[in-house]
């Protein structure tokens, strides 16, 4: 044990914890801890909005697999962590907040820049804890760090900031003394007989892989298992990087903006085994105009949380438990192959190549074109085309951005960070630069829409401060796209509050800074993507496209076509 204040402890977990990147902005609840952050060797990555902090701990978390964190001012400061953290939580992404309050004596005062901050972060975290002794601080801090590698969610600390003042008996601790590293849960005996019976009934068995699956890094063994059952693997909406279209039986995502090679290859199936996922419903609503979804299709449903399966369909057979953990049962329990699997395997690759060439052409045609201004899904067939193929993309929601899943496939895990099912517009950027600061050997290009732009491009003077070499991309076509589709569907053409005036984001790059380029013109989108990747500094490329062209709706099953009674709203 040793005399140390309470920031000192504070500080020196955080080292101890290899938490060498701290997500904020400055402010006076936590500065006596701050102020030692140089000494420990720390880094506080000052940004210019609190969401963004967030925002970019979590792209931090999911590109590495660690744990990220940020920190706010007490009051307006935390409140602005709100969007960010519950981006965490919807993405099951590790995050530690530190929610600094007002002093132990002010609280429940109305004291200036006080909230409840705790009631606040109860329904977006995965567990909370309130240091109510300067003592115990120390406690808390470490107990934060193992919530968050445990639960794989946001976990809160909130700190009364007169108790970084106080001091306390430090006993120096290594993570391993205090917390165990997450183990991978098996399925029941039970459970995987009957999945395995399941399974062997099947004639036209589909995989759909999941964040699961990127987060137990068990690719390989999926396509294993894959292989044993002759079965194509689809991904879950926004979880390209969870298998690969280069592998034979990889058909790419369902969902909004996915692969119809994939949609096609699902409705046909008669049992599908979805891996490492919630299956959320909107990842398999109706696009392109069908349904593809097999509702007669048997469901084997694999979810670390047993509380997931059977949420939202019912299950011919439940695997609860960690996805690499199940996946090795599976194979383990269904044994050697039959002799005839290598004939059934090449059969159902041959189907699946022709499958695949189908969509590519009708993707190519979809993405074709040299009419100016350029249609989106051609700017956006560019820019993925060059690409590089270990770089790490995030994409905003919008009505351009989030059409990327079709154009884009990945090598390796961790590198496709989507909005997540929160929904929430204006993440890639910020996301994509706490992705380059815990892997900054990776390039790194976020995919946005102006809209989505507009509410994170103050980012770009971290990025220029802070010397975050990020590419952004910008599709500007003067409108929030997205909710003008709405309006084009079910309001006749009234387009109330989605037209956009926007300046050259371009010029306003290189005014903080940036590299700054705008291409009207879709041949030279690969050139400029390209240049903005060797400029090896903040860069931002904005793409002019026509306004005209809108993609699928979001949600044609939450809309209904309005109705109006009152006489003086009829017109």
């Amino acid at each position: 044990m040793a005399l140390a204040t309470a920031s000192e402890a504070f500080v020196d977990i955080l080292r101890q914890e290899k938490a060498y990147t701290i997500f904020g902005i400055v402010g006076s609840a936590f500065m006596d801890p701050l102020d030692l952050f140089p000494a420990a060797g720390l880094r506080f990555v000052s940004v210019r909005h609190e969401q963004n902090a967030a925002l970019m701990a979590e792209g931090f978390a999911r590109a590495s697999g660690r744990v990220g964190v940020c920190i706010g001012q007490n009051g307006p400061g935390v409140t602005n962590l709100v969007t960010g953290v519950a981006q965490a939580y919807a993405n099951h992404t590790p995050v530690v907040v530190i929610t600094p309050s007002v002093t132990s004596a002010s609280l429940g005062t109305h004291a200036i820049q006080e909230v409840d901050q705790m009631s606040m972060f109860a329904g977006i975290t995965t567990d909370q804890f309130q240091v109510n002794r300067p003592d115990k601080i120390a406690w808390a801090l470490r107990n934060a760090f193992r919530a968050a590698t445990l639960t794989n969610g946001p976990v809160q600390i909130d700190i009364p900031r007169d108790y970084f003042y106080g001091e306390l008996d430090y006993q120096e601790l290594t993570p391993t003394e205090y917390r165990v590293a997450r183990v991978g849960a098996r399925a029941s005996e039970e459970d995987l007989a009957r999945a395995i019976q399941v399974l062997r009934s099947a004639s036209n068995p589909v995989i759909v892989a999941g964040l699961g699956v990127v987060n137990s890094g068990c690719r390989a063994e999926v396509a294993q298992l894959a292989e044993r059952l002759a079965a194509p693997v689809a991904t879950v909406f926004q979880h390209n990087d969870a298998f690969s279209t280069e592998h034979p039986l990889g058909v790419g995502p369902i969902g909004y903006g996915g692969s119809k090679a994939a949609m096609r290859v699902i409705a046909d199936a008669d049992v599908v085994l979805a891996l490492g996922t919630r299956l959320n419903a909107f990842g398999t609503n109706p696009h392109y105009g069908v349904d593809y979804w097999p509702h007669a299709a048997k469901f084997i449903h694999n979810d670390i949380d047993p509380h997931q399966i059977g949420r939202n369909r019912p299950v011919a057979a439940g695997l609860p438990g960690d996805a690499r953990e199940v996946v090795q049962q599976l194979l383990a329990a269904l044994g050697p192959a039959e002799e005839d699997l290598q004939l059934k395997l090449s059969k159902r690759i041959d189907v699946l190549r022709s499958v695949k060439e189908t969509w590519a052409e009708e993707l190519d045609e979809l993405s074709g074109g040299h009419q100016l201004p350029m249609a989106p899904k051609r700017a956006l067939r560019e820019v993925t085309r060059v690409i590089p193929r270990d770089a790490i993309v995030a994409s905003d929601v919008g009505n351009i951005s989030g059409t990327i899943g079709a154009f884009v496939d990945f090598a390796q895990p961790r590198q496709f960070l989507g909005p997540g099912t929160l929904g929430s517009i204006g993440v890639a950027y910020s996301t994509a630069l706490g992705a380059k600061l815990a892997r900054p050997e990776r390039p790194v290009i976020a995919i946005s829409g102006d809209g989505a732009w507009s509410m994170t491009i103050q980012e770009v003077m971290t990025a220029v401060t802070e010397g975050i070499p990020v590419v952004g991309v910008v599709m500007n076509n003067s409108q929030y796209g997205a909710e003008k589709r709405n309006q084009y569907d079910y309001f006749d053409e009234r387009y109330y509050g989605t037209n956009l005036d926007n300046p050259d984001f371009s010029a306003v790059a290189r005014a903080m800074g940036a590299f700054g380029v705008k291409v009207d013109d879709p041949d030279d989108i690969g050139d400029a993507i390209e240049s903005a990747f060797r400029a090896d500094s903040p860069s931002v490329v904005e793409i002019t496209v026509d306004s005209k062209v809108l993609a699928e709706p979001y949600r044609r099953d939450a809309f209904q076509k309005p109705v109006r009674h009152l006489p003086q709203y009829r017109s």
